[in-house]
């Protein structure tokens, strides 16, 4: 028998079934009686979108467990889905487990934005999966405090979420915060990257919005050029990702140690083939750094943060002009002047990177931000030490104010990378002779 064990989750909980078929009713209400001896179980056969209709009903349950059928090709506007965005305005509603039949991975995504804390198909449907997500459903809509009147750290340190014990903090900015927790389920250490929801429409959420399209992005590359995703959840208080962990941090905390020319070519080579892989899946990241380049023990590297990431597909339009954003010592000219951007933004970034693992400093620096921009679109690319001279040349097509004078790919990149370190040997015996 399976027990929630958390002191604060409600002693009795409230769950309502909501199923069309009589037999998958009566199942359904028997397996979720059986695992939660201690819950009040209802159980009709009302669709989501009729059951809505009585607001101050709906509120008394804790879980709304709802079979639907989406067909082959279910749209955002099918009824279980505005259903679920209007109760997704009122965080006092339930949370809502989706038991479809049918269905694709499509309206599991446009689920998962309209608001559902899980998707479980009912042809995967067991005892475990209905249990679990019930008992984590329950676990994650205990209250938070008020982002609006906490610090952010506050926030942090509050967070509980089932099957993952939070460890240290990484990073807590704004309503998002990262940390390093260890997973229950896999018996290893996860990066958490945690959207600390307010109150509110999620479908009205632009934060939500870029959360869903950064799980996308990274869920669809199916490459260790970006992080293993684990799992992507949304309930009433949090919407989360967990992810692989990196236990020998990022490029930034080897960029303080002497690196030797091969070594910066062997890791600029990597970084380049991870953007060749983004770059061919149609996304440019606009945010390359080395604190977004993490490392494996096994040389590879993984690109991060793609919130601000551009792919096509996956636009969300802005109401006003779109603020320049990334970081200022690594922000090409173009994206410096709001101009369009492309995968030669990233290659600049890659080349101020490049320059700054041989030469142990930034190209350009400036007490200000705006100092800075101003040097990428203004200033001329400085020369390498002597020592290092035979790769000016490299570091000056990724570094060209002028897009269409850069390097045209990330996979041209690699080949002028390997080049640079097989001359390499031939140059340093010719300069001793």
């Amino acid at each position: 028998m399976v027990h929630i064990v958390d002191a604060n989750t409600p002693i009795s909980p409230r769950i309502l079934i909501l199923e069309a078929d009589s037999e998958s009713r009566s199942a359904l209400r028997d397996l979720v009686v059986k695992g939660l001896r201690d819950a009040s179980v209802q159980a009709n056969n009302l669709t989501l979108a009729d059951a809505v209709s009585d607001a101050d009903r709906i509120k008394s349950f804790d879980i709304l467990l709802v079979g639907c059928d989406f067909g082959p090709d279910g749209t955002a506007k099918d009824p279980t889905f505005q259903a679920l965005r209007s109760l997704s305005i009122d965080p006092e509603s339930p949370a809502v487990v989706l038991l479809p039949e049918g269905g694709s991975e499509y309206t599991a995504v446009q689920a998962i934005k309209a608001g559902a804390y899980e998707y479980v198909p009912k042809k995967l449907m067991g005892r475990d999966q209905v249990i679990n997500s019930i008992q984590r459903a329950l676990l994650e809509r205990q209250p938070r405090p008020n982002p609006d009147a906490s610090e952010g750290g506050e926030i942090a340190g509050n967070l509980r979420l089932f099957g993952y014990g939070i460890g240290r903090c990484l990073a807590d900015h704004a309503n998002v915060s990262v940390h390093v927790a260890h997973s229950a389920e896999r018996n290893r250490d996860v990066v958490l990257k945690v959207l600390h929801r307010g109150a509110g429409a999620i479908s009205r959420d632009r934060n939500f919005e870029r959360f869903v399209k950064e799980f996308k992005l990274l869920y669809d590359i199916d490459d260790p050029a970006v992080p293993e995703i684990y799992d992507f959840r949304v309930t009433p208080q949090y919407c989360y990702i967990a992810m692989e962990y990196f236990m020998l941090g990022h490029l930034g905390q080897v960029l303080g140690r002497d690196l030797d020319a091969d070594s910066a070519l062997l890791i600029a080579a990597e970084i380049a083939r991870a953007l060749s892989i983004i770059h061919t899946a149609g996304i440019s990241h606009r945010d390359l750094k080395p604190g977004n380049i993490m490392l494996r023990e096994d040389g590879t590297v993984a690109l991060i943060d793609f919130g601000i990431s551009r792919a096509p597909s996956l636009e969300i339009p802005d109401t006003v002009t779109e603020a320049i954003r990334g970081t200022p010592y690594y922000m090409s000219p173009e994206q410096a002047q709001g101009k369009f951007t492309d995968e030669r933004t990233d290659l600049y970034a890659l080349g101020v990177i490049l320059f700054q693992m041989l030469s142990g400093s930034k190209p350009f620096v400036g007490d200000t931000p705006q100092e800075i921009l101003e040097q990428h679109c203004l200033t001329p690319i400085p020369q390498l030490p002597d020592r290092l001279g035979r790769y000016q040349s490299l570091v000056e097509q990724l570094l060209a104010k002028d897009p269409s004078q850069r390097m045209s790919s990330a996979r041209e990149l690699i080949g002028t990378l390997e080049d640079a370190r097989e001359q390499k040997p031939k140059l340093d015996a010719a300069i001793a002779s």
